[in-house]
């Protein structure tokens, strides 16, 4: 393993507290897209992955770490592949913007930043989520200025966990695949991580993945990214 020189951050469940935040805008949406009742609304968001009695989504599920157009084939099961695809970039434009109102951050996000960056490291985001979403959550957050790069699963050919975003974020920041670190609450950020070649998959516990979970993949597993910065130091 080189020296790691840049940090690839999954967003929910890292940085965004997952369940807070995209349980009620997809109740919100399916309310309106359906015309469901608030029940039925859960009902089709347990199709994909929503767990009524943690109100949380399951660790490895769909709205756990999937992307807009896995969420479609799922709750637009009848449509074609083009009105699928469809669908998903009209939800990408329409309803990300009001995922803002709902926005939770885990912590202050910008310490924790500002801190990695002063030990020189290159800082980026890979998610699942779109680019235009993820994007607009950082500048609501007013971080989007200390992300060298921000990936969603629209960014590349493949997303998560194909290894496509670490590449394409070492590409674009000008290092190794093997000097990132690729950090997520999930398995499919740490199988990004062995698939894109990243030095260090890291996982965390502040989103929805457990410790049996991420422990097999992930080379460290720290409570949440706040932990980061000591534990690299460490290292």
């Amino acid at each position: 393993m080189m020296a790691i020189k840049a940090i690839l951050f999954d967003k929910d469940g890292t940085l965004i507290d997952v369940n807070r935040t995209w349980i009620p805008l997809y109740r919100d949406m399916l309310m309106a897209e359906f015309g469901d009742t608030e029940p039925r609304a859960f009902e089709r968001l347990a199709l994909a992955g929503y767990d009524q009695q943690s109100d949380s989504f399951r660790a490895g599920s769909v709205l756990a770490g999937g992307t807009t157009k896995q969420m479609v084939a799922i709750w637009w099961p009848h449509a074609t592949a083009q009105a699928q695809n469809d669908i998903a970039y009209r939800i990408d434009q329409q309803y990300a913007p009001l995922a803002r109102k709902y926005l939770l951050p885990l912590f202050e996000i910008a310490p924790l930043l500002d801190e990695l960056s002063a030990m020189g490291f290159v800082l980026g985001v890979g998610t699942n989520d779109s680019v235009v979403s993820a994007h607009g959550q950082m500048q609501v957050l007013g971080v989007v200025d200390r992300f060298a790069a921000i990936i969603g699963y629209d960014s590349v050919n493949i997303p998560k966990p194909s290894g496509e975003m670490v590449q394409h974020f070492a590409k674009l920041v000008g290092c190794r695949p093997d000097e990132i670190a690729m950090v997520g609450d999930n398995t499919h950020d740490l199988e990004e991580a062995r698939h894109g070649g990243a030095g260090l998959a890291i996982g965390v516990l502040s989103g929805n993945g457990s410790l049996e979970d991420l422990a097999p993949l992930a080379h460290h597993v720290l409570p949440s990214a706040l932990a980061l910065p000591g534990h690299l130091r460490g290292m």
